[in-house]
């Protein structure tokens, strides 16, 4: 066995272990759900069904393209996020004076667990909670609205809490890429007369497309993989089903309903859509990076 032959052999044996451990979490578990996905318990036994859990799902189950429908909704946030995420990453990176104290206020959403924070906007946005009294209180009762009850408008209201809640972590990775960049660039930009405008459009956001890239992917993966505490906390999925997940619906299926084989069907469902969304964002950003060459 040559040198390089035993170096190989000898790395590869280090992280065996490490190995070993992913495929007993991650790995083995995704093989049973796959396989799972094709029985249907009966009794204390499980009879092979083929592929009758994945039609019932796309042709008669409805919930479940509430729930996908509701998921695709929820990507309404990441262009919001991501605009908010620059915009305040842009300011802070300003050093204006007292800037450490407004981070540490837009930094605390992130800290809170989810749970503590569907349980306080729970109470918040109800129709007699904290948000709709102060509404009234201001002679804007107009505007006060069943956030949560409401069918038409509880996806949104659900929307701008993991908004208020994730945006803090955008704004942190966004505001350490702005950190790394070199400062003249900024500079000659103020020579040029850019004004504050200008230089966020035309200078700070063309730094960021890989990080925008990465913040887009990591956004999608959170509504649609992620979003399971938020609803399970404040709506269980109602009223209806206007506010029903994927994740949701998996549990609904695992759980109550102990129906294994149909919510290993739609875990596998939303794996895939996971997977085709990082791959045709991987195929856009390389197109994009192949035609800027």
């Amino acid at each position: 066995m040559n040198t390089r032959l035993k170096d190989t052999f000898y790395a590869y044996l280090y992280i065996l272990p490490s190995i070993s451990v992913l495929v007993f979490i991650f790995l083995y578990p995704l093989v049973q759900v796959f396989i799972n996905s094709f029985y249907r318990m009966s009794g204390i036994r499980d009879i092979f069904i083929g592929l009758e859990n994945y039609k019932f799902l796309l042709f008669d189950d409805l919930v479940f393209k509430q729930a996908v429908l509701n998921n695709l909704i929820l990507l309404i946030s990441i262009p919001i996020l991501t605009f908010l995420s620059i915009l305040f990453a842009f300011i802070f990176h300003q050093q204006f004076r007292g800037y450490k104290v407004y981070q540490g206020i837009v930094f605390v959403p992130y800290v809170l667990p989810i749970v503590v924070v569907g349980v306080v906007f729970g109470y918040v946005l109800r129709l007699n909670g904290i948000l709709n009294f102060v509404l009234r209180k201001v002679s804007l009762g107009f505007l006060a609205l069943d956030w949560l009850g409401s069918s038409k408008i509880a996806i949104y209201s659900l929307m701008g809490v993991i908004i208020w809640r994730e945006a803090p972590f955008g704004i942190i990775l966004f505001l350490a890429r702005l950190g790394s960049l070199n400062e003249s660039i900024f500079d000659a930009a103020n020579v040029d007369g850019a004004n504050w405008f200008q230089t966020l459009i035309y200078i700070t956001v063309p730094q960021l497309k890989s990080t925008i890239g990465f913040y887009v992917i990591y956004n999608f993966i959170i509504l649609f993989a992620w979003v399971f505490n938020y609803v399970f906390v404040m709506t269980s999925g109602g009223p209806g089903f206007s506010t029903r997940v994927q994740e949701l619906l998996i549990y609904n299926y695992a759980v109550p309903k102990r129906m294994p084989g149909m919510a290993s069907a739609a875990a596998v469902f939303l794996f895939l859509e996971v997977i085709i969304f990082v791959y045709l964002q991987f195929r856009f950003r390389k197109g994009l990076i192949e035609g800027g060459e």
